[in-house]
C-alpha cells in the first residue's frame, strides 16, 4: 500500500527542504504542504498511503481507476492548518460520482478564499482501521528539536498521552517512549484486537525523527496524526509541518559546559567581601561573620572604604588596595558596580566572582541591562560569575560559605557525599538543614546565572571526588541540552546519580490552535521526557528529592523493583503500597521457604507474608531475623523496614544491629518512621550508622523508588 512511486507524483521528494523553505515563505506560506511532506517520507523510506496530488476531477478518477477504493479526498495548501474544520477533507469515498462530487466542492471553496494557499486536491487509498497514534516534532525553547509520540486520534486531546525525547534518538529512546504510554494496551491487542507490528511502528518513528533532524532549521511544530499501526505495519496517514518564522542555522548546536576556576568557589584560600559591613544584622556583616568567626581556614578581606577594621580584621577600600589578589571576591553591594568590579578583579588576576546581590533583570530595563553587561565581561576577561540574586556556595570541607544567614539560624552540616544546586536560595537552605546527620559535600545557589549555570554545575560535581549523588532544583534552564549533556555524562562516563525536582509545571498556552506538537512547548511533559533520556531520575517535591540524594548517597543501587516491607505497625505499609505503582515499585511474593523459616521462628499472630507485620511486641531482635530473611531472598530486591519507635519492646539495640546489617547488605535498606522527639533522636542515631530513615511515607518511598531507577540506569550505563 505505500506506493513509493505515487507518492512521489504526489510531490517533489528531490526538493531541498532549505529551498522549499525559501519558496514557500516568500509565497506566503506558513507550512510545508502534506503532499510535499509525504513525498520526502516515502523517499526515506517511511510508509505512506497511495495517493496523488490533482487539479482536475479527472485525474482524479484516473487515479482511483488505478488505485481503487475507498478513498481519501483532502485540500492541498501551504497555508491551511486545519483542512477538516475547512471542510477539506472527505473520507471512504467509495464511487467514481462521490469522487466527482466531493472534488467539485472542496475545489470551488478553496478556489473561492484567496487566503486557502490552495495547491490542488490530495487523492489517496484510504488506510484500514487501526490503533492510532500521533508523531510530532517540535522546536522547543530550551531543548531544541524534540519527538513527542503518543496515543493519537481521537484521544490526543482527551488523554493528553504523549511522551517526549530529544532529536536524534535512537530504537531504545522509541521503545520507551511507546512503553510509557497509558495507551499502550491499544498497541498490544487491546480486548481481542491483534496486536499491531511493533517493529515497524518503531521504524516508522524512527523515520520521522531522522526527517525531523533533517528539516529542523525550518519547523516550529510538527503533527503527524495520525500514524495508524496495525499487523501489516504503520502508515503516517497525515502531516502538517508548521514552518519557523526564521530559519536556525544550527539548531542542535549547544555550547557545552565550562568548569574552569570552578573549584574556587568552594575551596579559595583568600576572599575579598565587597561590601562588608560593621552593622550587626546587615548582609556584609553576616558574611564576615560567618567566614571569620567559624571554620573557614582561608585569609579573609573585608573592603569598606569607611572602616579600619571588621571584628578586628583589617578593612581595604578596593581590591586595587588589597596587598594580594583575593582567589574569590564576594559582592554584597548594588548590582550597579558589577560591571566595573569585574573589570577591577580580572585587572588582578581574579578568576571567581560570586554575586549575593539582587536587583538584576528580575526588575527588568536598566537593571537587566547591566545583567548582560556583566555576563558579557565575565566571558570576554576570564571571570566566572555565580549569581547575582543568591546566596551563593558552601563546602562541607572546607567549610566555606557565602551565606547571609547566621550560624545561628543556619545550620552548616557536616562534610557527606551529597551536592545540591539550586535556584532557590531557600530549598538550598532547607536541604543543608535537612542534612544534619548525612552531611554535604558542596551546595551552589546560582540565582540568575548570568555565567556559571546548571550544566557546569553538573559538569564540575560530576568530576569532584567528594560528591556521589547531584541533586538539582531547576525552575527552568538557561542551555537545556547542555544540561543534559553534563547531566549523561555525570551517569554514564562518571557513574554519579543525578536527581531533579523540576517546577513551574504550568498549563500549555494558546499553541494549541496551531498544532497539538507545538502546545507541549516549553512544558514539564518536554522536561520529564528528555531528562528521563538523558538517565535523570525525577521526582515531584523538594522532599523527594532530598529523600531520594539521600537513599542514593548511603545505599547501594536495587536491582530490581521488587520490594519487601516490615513493621511494627502496619498501617504506614498500607499507605506506602498506594504510592507503589505510580513510583515503579512492586509487592513481591516472598519465596515458601523464607515465609516458612519467619512462621517457625515466630508466634502464630505475626504475619509473615509480605508485608511483614512482626506487630507491636516486635523486638530489636525480631526485626534483625526479618532482614536477614529478607536479604537472602533471591526474590527480593530492596528491603523497607518502618520503625514505630513509641513501641517500648522495640529496644535501642536496633541502632548497632541495622549498622551491621546496612554494611553487610548487598541490596539496598530503606527505613521510615513518624514521630516526635525520641523518632526523631532514633532515626539520627541509624543515619549516623549508615541506614537512612526517611519520616514519612511519601518520602520512603521516594527513596526506595530512586533506588530502583538507579539500579536501572546502571544497567543502562554499562550497555552504554
Amino acid at each position: 500500500m505505500a506506493g513509493k512511486a505515487e507518492a512521489r507524483a504526489a510531490g517533489t521528494p528531490d526538493l531541498d527542504p532549505g529551498d522549499a523553505y525559501t519558496s514557500v515563505k516568500a509565497a506566503g506560506g506558513t507550512i510545508f504542504s502534506e503532499p510535499l511532506v509525504k513525498s520526502w517520507l516515502s523517499a526515506r523510506g517511511v510508509p505512506v498511503p497511495t495517493g496523488r496530488l490533482v487539479r482536475t476531477s479527472g485525474e482524479a478518477v484516473g487515479f482511483a481507476r488505478e488505485a481503487g477504493f475507498p478513498l481519501v479526498v483532502k485540500i492541498a495548501s501551504d497555508r491551511r492548518l486545519h483542512k477538516t474544520e475547512a471542510g477539506g477533507v472527505a473520507l471512504g469515498v467509495a464511487s467514481e460520482n462521490a469522487l466527482r462530487a466531493i472534488f467539485g466542492r472542496i475545489s470551488r471553496a478553496a478556489k473561492a478564499d484567496p487566503g486557502s494557499g490552495y495547491l490542488g486536491i490530495m487523492v489517496e487509498r484510504q488506510v484500514p482501521a487501526g490503533p492510532e497514534v500521533i508523531v510530532g516534532l517540535q522546536n522547543d525553547p530550551h531543548f531544541g528539536p524534540v519527538l513527542m509520540v503518543g496515543t493519537g486520534g481521537v484521544f490526543t486531546d482527551l488523554l493528553e498521552d504523549v511522551a517526549f525525547r530529544m532529536l536524534p534518538v535512537n530504537r531504545r529512546d522509541v521503545t520507551a517512549m511507546l512503553d510509557g504510554l497509558a495507551g499502550r494496551p491499544l498497541l498490544e491487542g487491546f480486548r481481542g484486537c491483534a496486536p499491531v507490528d511493533r517493529k515497524a511502528l518503531v521504524d516508522t518513528i524512527l523515520g520521522i525523527a531522522r526527517f525531523g533532524s533533517e528539516i529542523a532549521p525550518f519547523f516550529e511544530s510538527a503533527d503527524f496524526n495520525p500514524v495508524i499501526a496495525s499487523t501489516e505495519g504503520a502508515f503516517v496517514v497525515d502531516a502538517k509541518v508548521v514552518l519557523a518564522d526564521t530559519e536556525r542555522p544550527d539548531p542542535f548546536a549547544f555550547e557545552r559546559p565550562r568548569t574552569a576556576h570552578l573549584d574556587t568557589f568552594f575551596d579559595p584560600r583568600s576572599v575579598a567581601v565587597i561590601g562588608a559591613s560593621a552593622g550587626e544584622g546587615k548582609i556584609g556583616n553576616v558574611i564576615v561573620d560567618s567566614l571569620v568567626n567559624y571554620e573557614f581556614a582561608g585569609r579573609v578581606y573585608p573592603i569598606n572604604p569607611n572602616r579600619e577594621q571588621i571584628m578586628g580584621v583589617r578593612c581595604y577600600p578596593s581590591i586595587a588596595a588589597l596587598p594580594e589578589a583575593p582567589e574569590l571576591a564576594v559582592m554584597v553591594v548594588d548590582l550597579e558596580g558589577g560591571p566595573e568590579l569585574v573589570r577591577e578583579l580580572a585587572s588582578r588576576g581574579v578568576h571567581n566572582l560570586l554575586i549575593v546581590s539582587g536587583g538584576g533583570k528580575e526588575l527588568g530595563g536598566r537593571r537587566e541591562r547591566i545583567e548582560r553587561e556583566i555576563s558579557s565581561l565575565a566571558r570576554e576577561l576570564d571571570v566566572r560569575v555565580v549569581g547575582p540574586n543568591c546566596i551563593g556556595a558552601f563546602d562541607g570541607d572546607t567549610r566555606f560559605d557565602s551565606f547571609f544567614h547566621s550560624h545561628r539560624r543556619l545550620l552548616r552540616p557536616p562534610a557527606g557525599a551529597m551536592s545540591f544546586i539550586t535556584q532557590s536560595g531557600t530549598w538550598g537552605c532547607s536541604f543543608l538543614e535537612a542534612a544534619e546527620v548525612p552531611g554535604v559535600a558542596k551546595m551552589v545557589s546560582y540565582g540568575n546565572r548570568v555565567d556559571v549555570d546548571e550544566g557546569d554545575l553538573v559538569a564540575f560535581l560530576a568530576a569532584d571526588p567528594a560528591t556521589k549523588v547531584i541533586g538539582s532544583y531547576i525552575e527552568g534552564l538557561s542551555s537545556g541540552r547542555k544540561f543534559l549533556a553534563a547531566a549523561r555524562d555525570s551517569v554514564k562516563k562518571h557513574g554519579k546519580p543525578v536527581v531533579v525536582f523540576k517546577t513551574g509545571r504550568t498549563e500549555r498556552s494558546a499553541r494549541a490552535a496551531v498544532s497539538h506538537t507545538g502546545a507541549y512547548g516549553g512544558t514539564y511533559r518536554v522536561y520529564e521526557g528528555v531528562l528521563e533520556q538523558a538517565g535523570v531520575i525525577t521526582v515531584d517535591s523538594f522532599h523527594e528529592l532530598y529523600a531520594a540524594c539521600k537513599a542514593l548517597a548511603m545505599q547501594p543501587p536495587a536491582s530490581g523493583p521488587r520490594a519487601a516491607m516490615l513493621s511494627n505497625g502496619a498501617g504506614p505499609m498500607v499507605n506506602a503500597l498506594d504510592l507503589f505503582p505510580h513510583k515503579g515499585l512492586e509487592l513481591v511474593r516472598l519465596s515458601r521457604p523464607t515465609v516458612g523459616k519467619m512462621r517457625d521462628h515466630f508466634s502464630f499472630f505475626y504475619l509473615v507474608e509480605n508485608p511483614v507485620d512482626v506487630t507491636g511486641s516486635a523486638s530489636a531482635a525480631d526485626y534483625e531475623f526479618v532482614i536477614r530473611s529478607l536479604m537472602d531472598d533471591d526474590r527480593v530486591d530492596l528491603i523497607m523496614p518502618f520503625f514505630v519507635f513509641q513501641d517500648t519492646p522495640l529496644d535501642e539495640s536496633i541502632i548497632e544491629r541495622m549498622a551491621e546489617l546496612v554494611r553487610e547488605s548487598e541490596k539496598p535498606i530503606v527505613s521510615c518512621a513518624a514521630g516526635g522527639p525520641y523518632t526523631a533522636e532514633m532515626s539520627r542515631a541509624m543515619e549516623a550508622v549508615g541506614a537512612p530513615v526517611m519520616p514519612d511515607v511519601a518520602q520512603w518511598v521516594a527513596g526506595a523508588a530512586a533506588l530502583v531507577d538507579w539500579g536501572r540506569t546502571g544497567w543502562r550505563r554499562a550497555d552504554g
